[in-house]
């Protein structure tokens, strides 16, 4: 994937609620009771095997190995099918890169986990390193040595390690410039781009010397050598081309121009170029002989989060934070219109998602970051740093933004004239994810998910004072209001949607059984992938499926 470093932002909540004299008592959740309408079920986009499908390498058996970090899991592709099965699931397999050993152990990196992982022949896992915070890339060495880089996160480095885990790291270059996906040549030297400055290098590993191999690439994220060995093959993330490089010269050629957001190859015996694309969520493969591209793995979504519905709109067209794009998804028909993808633009990775008078409110956990987006041109407008683990964001009337701070348990107001001057509404939340306004009442407020302690709260905007609306979920995360009053709620835990009346408390179950919480993490924020709900003015229900990066609709029987 993409690896700059990463940083986790703190999504808006801030919630408003009765005075505490007037305030009612806590309300524990009521026992779960069937609906009192019945929903259908209905798919709006289909699922896919992945959430943003990253490192590539070829098993010799007819298989490719495809690794897949928000899914946590390291996948099985047959190369005559695509048909996709799972070798290592969550939480184990949270893989940002994968190789072949040279006794066929597959090695994977951990991003988040800062784990070095193996999978033996016999199928056993095993933990070779630890404490690697960006682990990214990897390769051996034709004599059976073991090279990673580490890119984000605080650190920039390549380093040796041993393949079975008995001896730690060793750090052979600090600060290379975030050497991406690389590979080793017939002369043992390490060929790799750098992303900071767009080249692809030549690395002796043993005294650290560098070269320049060929340059003026835009965003170079991994290379792969050809059959001969002679030249390489370079993806280019923000121009979606992939690049034939003669190794020798620098000589540079396009082979094939592809959709932009491309993250690693590999490359068969016969030269087809297998390419992963994180932002469409696919694999397609490239004859370079003759630039023609099949896709072999497909998608429609990558990793559908939050989900936003503007109430005016008759059509119900869904904003998608797909993490690697920003998508409209009409909610009727389930047809694209419109995606905004990362890395070719401004947009930065977007997890959470809602809608003002006149713009779109992004966060991201991602690259820890809220953005404001001019909801007519779609051009981000704001970029408001943030590394508290953002999840919901808010714009309330005056402009200003509320913003849930996953990992401090605040919710925070920032003045976009002034984004460093922030504000603190209310603190003390634990695991604060969702939330929706309810900026209309007497006393204007916001409702809040607690992934941590299982709440639905309130907060009184004027002085952020806190109500318990409703207790005893399990990982409540995405929140949104019906038409009727009610709070429509993804209680995670529970893999179940839930209706919460805001005034006793009371809990009604929807819907469950859902496809719903991929595992939490280690290295990640409260609820960091989360689950998003939106409802239409027809009172027909959206969520997200991070499980099977999907979107479904409840729409209530007549």
């Amino acid at each position: 994937m993409y690896r700059f470093p990463i940083q986790t932002l703190i999504a808006c909540m801030l919630l408003g609620c009765q005075p505490p004299a007037a305030a009612p008592q806590a309300t524990p959740q009521t026992p779960p009771e069937g609906p009192s309408r019945a929903y259908r079920k209905e798919v709006v986009v289909a699922g896919s095997p992945f959430q943003g499908v990253h490192g590539l390498a070829l098993d010799g058996h007819g298989h490719l190995l495809a690794s897949n970090l928000l899914g946590q899991s390291v996948h099985s592709v047959d190369l005559h099918s695509g048909a996709v099965s799972t070798l290592v699931g969550p939480p184990l397999g949270g893989a940002d890169d994968v190789t072949l050993g040279p006794d066929g152990s597959i090695y994977w990196t951990g991003f988040f986990s800062g784990r070095l992982m193996r999978r033996t022949p016999d199928g056993k896992t095993h933990v070779l390193a630890t404490d690697l915070p960006g682990l990214n890339s990897l390769a051996f060495r034709r004599d059976g040595r073991l090279y990673i880089t580490q890119l984000g996160r605080g650190v920039d480095a390549l380093s040796e390690v041993d393949p079975d885990g008995n001896k730690p790291p060793r750090q052979v270059l600090a600060n290379p410039g975030f050497l991406n996906g690389f590979e080793f040549g017939t002369d043992d030297r390490l060929y790799g781009p750098i992303l900071l400055k767009g080249q692809i290098v030549r690395l002796n590993v043993d005294t650290g010397a560098m070269e320049v191999v060929a340059q003026g690439f835009a965003m170079p994220t991994a290379v792969n050598f050809d059959a001969r060995r002679e030249n390489l093959y370079v993806v280019d993330a923000a121009r979606g081309e992939l690049v034939r490089v003669r190794a020798a010269t620098g000589e540079k050629k396009v082979v094939a121009s592809l959709p932009t957001g491309l993250d690693n190859l590999t490359v068969g015996p016969d030269d087809q170029v297998y390419v992963s694309n994180m932002v469409d969520n696919d694999i397609r493969v490239v004859n370079p002989a003759d630039g023609s591209i099949r896709p072999l793995v497909e998608a429609r979504l990558t990793v559908p989060s939050g989900l936003a519905v503007a109430p005016e709109d008759p059509d119900e067209r869904l904003y998608v934070a797909d993490v690697y794009a920003l998508r409209r998804v009409g909610g009727r028909d389930g047809k694209i219109t419109d995606t905004t993808r990362v890395l070719s633009t401004r947009m930065n990775f977007p997890m959470q998602v809602s809608l003002g008078a006149k713009h779109v409110v992004l966060s991201s956990a991602y690259l820890g970051s809220v953005q404001v987006q001019d909801r007519a041109s779609g051009e981000i407008l704001r970029t408001i740093p943030n590394t508290n683990g953002v999840q919901g964001a808010l714009e309330l009337a005056d402009g200003t933004l509320l913003v849930a701070e996953a990992q401090t348990g605040k919710l925070v107001l920032i003045d976009t004239a002034e984004p460093a001057k922030t504000t603190v509404l209310t603190e003390g939340l634990e695991g604060p994810v969702g939330l929706v306004a309810d900026t209309e009442a007497k006393v204007p407020g916001v409702y809040v998910t607690e992934v941590r302690s299982g709440r639905v709260t309130r907060v009184r905007l004027s002085d952020g004072f806190k109500h318990t609306v409703a207790s005893d979920l399990q990982a409540p995360e995405g929140i949104a209001r019906h038409p009727d009053g009610g709070l429509i709620v993804a209680e995670v835990g529970r893999k179940q949607l839930v209706r919460i009346d805001p005034a006793t408390g009371r809990t009604t179950v929807l819907a469950s059984g859902l496809p719903i919480g991929l595992p939490e993490s280690e290295g990640l924020p409260p609820g960091y992938v989360p689950t998003g709900v939106a409802v239409g003015r027809s009172g027909t229900i959206y969520l997200s499926s991070d499980i099977e990066s999907a979107l479904y609709r409840f729409v209530p029987a007549p």
